[in-house]
């Protein structure tokens, strides 16, 4: 396993793809964290504390996408056959993939929050006591949110459809969802991974942290058991 583990590190480490979500995230939390920084007021509340944390949230988007090319990538260039080839146990090349997302999007993550910290601290006075469990929420819902991923490009058939259905869900699904049921919308996918970087104990428009985890860890864990279903099954 740890031979899969260092193939799939190898690869991830020489597809400038993943260098260029992370210049992305990275991009989009400073210009987020330096226009809050230069509102004047911006935060006056634990409230607002919290709200601006989750600027790192940009990060789970990343994290979801970076998911879905290390699985699906090597389905759009070819290359899945000499994987199964080195590897036949497909269980196992699932199983590293998802570690792998994981990884990265812990990565990604740790560099949004650190970037919010330093430029909203100094720039705008955030308490990091009102934030922590934003920068908590967000920490554990990014590898939630590759892993998930990595179950949805186990089903498409290449990346790129994989990345339109997700932004497609997010954009329109979890709106049509809230306009058909306002109650279930909050066990939506979108909805549960925000409330679990929401920092709140409770909520009204979304579940309380501790309930989304709990919704976010049973949506990856049934993506990525049904794209390795799909995967099980499919002719490459």
């Amino acid at each position: 396993m740890s031979a899969l583990l260092r193939s799939e590190l190898l690869k991830v480490r020489t597809v400038r793809t993943f260098l260029w979500l992370a210049l992305a995230s990275v991009a989009l939390v400073v210009i987020a964290s330096i226009s809050v920084s230069a509102s004047t007021g911006a935060i006056g509340s634990a409230s607002d504390d919290r709200s601006v944390a989750q600027i790192a949230a940009i990060a789970l988007i990343f994290s979801l996408i970076g998911g879905i090319i290390v699985m699906a990538g090597e389905v759009t260039h070819g290359t899945v056959t000499q994987t199964l080839l080195a590897t036949p146990v497909r269980e196992r090349i699932v199983l590293a993939k998802a570690v792998v997302a994981a990884l990265i999007a812990i990565g990604f993550a740790l560099v949004a929050e650190l970037l919010v910290l330093a430029i909203t601290v100094p720039g705008a006075s955030l308490d990091f006591h009102n934030a922590r469990l934003v920068f908590l929420g967000i920490l554990i819902a990014a590898p939630l949110a590759a892993v998930l991923g990595v179950g949805l490009g186990g089903v498409v058939k290449s990346q790129g459809s994989g990345i339109a259905v997700s932004l497609v869900w997010l954009l329109i699904g979890e709106h049509i969802v809230l306009l058909i049921s306002e109650s279930a919308s909050k066990y939506s996918p979108g909805r549960a991974f925000a409330a679990l970087a929401s920092g709140e104990r409770s909520g009204h428009v979304l579940l309380g942290m501790s309930a989304g985890g709990l919704a976010s860890v049973v949506w990856a864990v049934a993506f990525v058991s049904f794209g390795l279903l799909v995967f099980l099954r499919r002719d490459v």
